[in-house]
């Protein structure tokens, strides 16, 4: 068994969503406290929470990607371009992208939108679109969220994990 086999990332990204949960908690408890703290100002700062969640999945992901080209390298075999690993999963979205390419994007969008003058026409800008995901949606972390798992449960970042590392056995299973 290959080292990248073991998936090492799982407690510190598991580790690291729980304590951005603890960012909701607060949020509800603002919300108690603060009659003008309503339902628009809740999402604004669940968008923070959710963007650099998105964040570290995207590096979980990237971290898949990597043990699983260098499996294949011990292998003999080549190494497969990320986008095309991000493109395969067991389960589509509706949209028929895949929630890991989703979620690479939507990291993307959390890291750079800043720096955007425009929408961009590149894979981020254009996965994004096709999901409905447009330069004015209001909240695109939460509407990503949303898109991902029930929003009853947006607060729950498990969610998120167990995404990402069912993703991670059925790559592991399919690639090496």
């Amino acid at each position: 068994m290959y080292i990248g086999e073991v998936d090492f990332r799982y407690n510190w990204v598991s580790l690291t969503l729980g304590a951005l949960e603890s960012g909701f908690k607060s949020i509800r408890e603002k919300a108690d406290a603060e009659s003008w703290f309503d339902g628009i100002w809740q999402i604004e700062h669940a968008e923070s929470i959710l963007g650099i969640a998105f964040v570290v999945a995207q590096a979980y992901i990237l971290g898949t990607v990597e043990d699983v080209n260098k499996i294949r390298e011990s292998n003999g075999k080549s190494r497969i371009d990320k986008i095309d690993y991000y493109s395969d999963a067991p389960n589509l979205l509706p949209s028929k992208v895949s929630p890991i390419l989703f979620i690479n994007s939507i990291a993307n969008y959390y890291k750079h939108h800043d720096e955007w003058d425009k929408w961009p026409t590149n894979p981020t800008g254009r996965t994004l679109s096709y999901i409905g995901i447009v330069e004015s949606t209001e909240f695109p972390c939460y509407v990503a969220a949303t898109k991902l798992w029930d929003e009853n449960k947006i607060e729950n970042l498990e969610n998120l994990l167990t995404i990402i590392s069912a993703w991670r056995e059925y790559i592991l299973s399919k690639y090496k």
